[in-house]
């Protein structure tokens, strides 16, 4: 197995799925993010009478990204319905299966209306079964640890940014998060998923914050 890039093999010995907790925001941002959750679930079996297939295969792994986070009541201008941006940076730790010999960066964002100002919401983001095995190279993880090898998310609103956090504390200086940084990896946009396009759509709606509802015309 060949050594992860220089800048990236820095933090090879530490300890990433202690969830994060050492947020950074912007002087008086109204958003504070309060954890990086990571996780590989299975998909979910959503009942449906009268509709079976024979020789179904077990179940696959999504990987999960849950960002716990605070909208602050006394911000000025903190209301119902205003619509935050939040920008996920997934390093996957799949350097030694790639043909560049780099750790693949999937980069997307997710929407959210209506947020009220209150403390203890979530937003969520996806990467699918088929995708994870592709990047891979059809050996998909097992756990989060195999899967991602850091995680950033940033906040965005009408305003610009509000809110940044790194799952390693060491990947923010100032409000420049390591994604900003010279790449030593190969990014891929498009590969990130907000929840409505998952099997994970009609499930925990009360817990997740709703994903912005994209115009039909």
């Amino acid at each position: 197995m060949r050594a992860l890039p220089i800048a990236i093999s820095l933090f090879a010995g530490l300890v990433f799925f202690s969830p994060a907790r050492a947020q950074t925001s912007p002087i008086n941002s109204e958003i504070q993010i309060q954890k990086i959750e990571t996780s590989l679930v299975d998909t979910p079996k959503i009942g449906g009478g009268g509709y079976t297939k024979k020789g179904q295969p077990r179940p696959g792994k999504w990987l999960e990204i849950e960002v716990a986070f605070d909208h602050d009541k006394a911000a000025k201008g903190s209301k119902v319905g205003e619509e935050l941006t939040f920008n996920y940076y997934i390093l996957l730790n799949n350097a030694s299966v790639t043909e560049d010999r780099k750790n693949t960066l999937l980069t997307g964002s997710v929407t959210h209306e209506l947020t009220p100002p209150e403390k203890g919401l979530h937003s969520v983001a996806f990467v699918s079964p088929r995708t994870l095995a592709k990047l891979f190279n059809d050996k998909p993880p097992v756990n989060a640890q195999q899967a991602v090898f850091d995680v950033g998310v940033t906040v965005t609103g009408k305003n610009g940014l509000l809110a940044l956090l790194s799952a390693k504390p060491q990947g923010i200086k100032g409000e420049k998060g390591w994604w900003d940084g010279t790449p030593n990896w190969t990014a891929l946009p498009g590969l990130i998923r907000n929840k409505d396009q998952t099997p994970f759509a009609s499930l925990e709606w009360d817990y997740f914050e709703p994903v912005k509802i994209k115009s039909q015309n």
